[in-house]
């Protein structure tokens, strides 16, 4: 008796492996239609601008973590890649 029990509990495992198996992974987006190119220049601006707020948010953690009198390399840095972002994002901004 105990034994069918143990092969009862093992099919729904098997069963939920299958299920599984046959769907395709949730990362892979259906094909969308093109976009157009100011939807594509919108998209990339939006991309940029979060990418702009998680740096900016980096170099805050870092300024804060520094000394009142001496800045990293590493501050300094992330500072120049925040401006040359930003500079790219104004520019591309001003092409409408």
């Amino acid at each position: 008796m105990a034994s069918a029990q143990s092969t009862e509990a093992a099919k729904p495992s098997t069963d939920a492996a299958k299920q599984t198996q046959a769907q395709p992974p949730s990362d892979q987006k259906p094909a969308a239609a093109p976009m157009t190119p100011a939807e594509k220049r919108k998209a990339d601006l939006q991309a940029d601008t979060e990418k702009l707020y998680k740096l900016t948010q980096e170099l805050k953690a870092e300024v804060d973590k520094s000394n009142k009198d001496t800045l990293s390399v590493s501050v300094v840095k992330k500072a120049q890649e925040v401006e040359r972002l930003a500079k790219s994002i104004k520019e591309r901004s001003k092409q409408q």
